[in-house]
């Protein structure tokens, strides 16, 4: 008989993940079902599911005010599917999801870590111990890197036998190529210049210091004064209890040299168009997992890393176009952003520099070993 798995997720209405995870399912060996717990009733990654031909079910969920409510509505629908394995992702459903198993004995559970040390860093008290009892509740979790099962086995004293370490996956043959007329027109819509008379640094950083942001912005002044027409754009710049301060930095950059973007969802086109792409967590446990360090690697973009993260795990001289420096150092940023400036790859080197990168994470964090590792997972539960 086909086991039955149930994804519960919380607070998402956009996923490439859960999209790629539906269009690589083997119906043969699992059957699939997802819950969601969504403010609202129908968003696009449900669609995407339900068109795909899996089941997609919404519990209302507009914050704590639903916590027993949420617990409730699960506790019910367990009883009335009656999956074998529950798998869990992001904090609501984690932890709503995993009381709602043991209060009906239903399903064997495993959540997805999806963070890695913010709440130590932000949350030291309440955050914490969240993580310490879904760590506790749950069966089995899924590290999606050694940093991460070193924050839960080393730190929060997970038994290292209940960590199974499985990286995220992605289609590396459908990574998407550059559209000339499409980027040209995401270059004017974000005030890029595409005719070479701007030099362009990208970042993609919520405004939190370990996104490396104290280091980063005073890199970047340093860039300008060698290169005075640089520009720089950070995207996906959200408010943060920590925005005014880093607000407060831009300013003091001159007028017309940064600006922000809150959020783009084609941001992987215009790696196409940046000069350079600089992403510099603070140390490496910053990153959980680092998809934009992927994307940028499969785009062929010129790179100024430190290495959290997967590319923690990375061996960085087995990629092309990456500048490693070390963390916290705004000088090494500078110097390796300017290198990269001084003497640009060409357009056919990008190109080379993108497939060469793909074939070596083809080995590491393709949707398919993704897969194969959590059927091997869900067998052994």
């Amino acid at each position: 008989m086909t086991r039955r798995v149930l994804y519960v997720v919380s607070n998402v209405t956009n996923s490439t993940e859960y999209e790629q995870l539906v269009d690589h399912w083997d119906r043969s060996r699992v059957e699939l079902e997802f819950v969601f717990l969504n403010p609202v009733t129908d968003c696009a990654v449900q669609d995407y599911i339900r068109k795909a031909g899996f089941s997609s079910t919404t519990i209302p969920y507009h914050g704590r005010k639903n916590a027993v409510s949420s617990v409730r509505s699960l506790m019910a629908f367990y009883k009335r599917t009656r999956p074998d394995i529950i798998h869990l992702n992001l904090l609501e459903a984690t932890f709503y999801g995993l009381i709602a198993a043991k209060l009906t004995g239903i399903g064997a559970t495993v959540y997805t870590r999806h963070h890695s040390t913010h709440n130590h860093k932000y949350h030291p008290v309440k955050g914490v111990l969240y993580d310490k009892l879904n760590n506790r509740m749950t069966d089995r979790i899924i590290a999606i890197t050694h940093s991460t099962e070193e924050v839960l086995v080393e730190w929060e004293k997970v038994p290292k036998e209940k960590v199974t370490l499985i990286y995220h996956g992605y289609e590396l043959d459908r990574v998407p190529k550059p559209e000339p007329a499409h980027l040209a027109e995401l270059a004017r819509k974000h005030g890029i210049r595409t005719d070479g008379r701007n030099t362009v640094i990208g970042m993609i950083a919520r405004p939190f210091e370990w996104k490396g942001l104290d280091h980063s912005i005073p890199a970047f002044a340093k860039v300008l004064a060698s290169y005075p027409d640089a520009k720089l754009i950070i995207f996906n710049w959200k408010g943060t209890p920590h925005s005014d301060r880093y607000e407060a930095m831009l300013q003091k950059l001159p007028a017309g040299s940064w600006h922000t973007v809150n959020f783009e969802p084609e941001v992987v086109q215009l790696f196409h168009v940046f000069d350079v792409f600089v992403h510099v967590p603070e140390d490496q446990h910053a990153e959980a997992f680092g998809l934009v360090y992927a994307e940028s690697l499969m785009a062929g973009v010129p790179c100024v890393f430190t290495r959290s993260g997967f590319m923690h795990d990375l061996d960085p001289t087995s990629v092309k176009g990456v500048k490693v420096v070390p963390f916290k150092n705004s000088d090494k940023i500078a110097e390796r952003t300017m290198e990269w400036l001084a003497a640009p790859p060409s357009k056919a080197d990008r190109e080379s520099f993108a497939a060469h990168n793909v074939e070596v994470l083809r080995g590491m964090i393709s949707i398919e070993l993704k897969m194969e590792a959590l059927y091997r997972l869900y067998d052994s539960m």
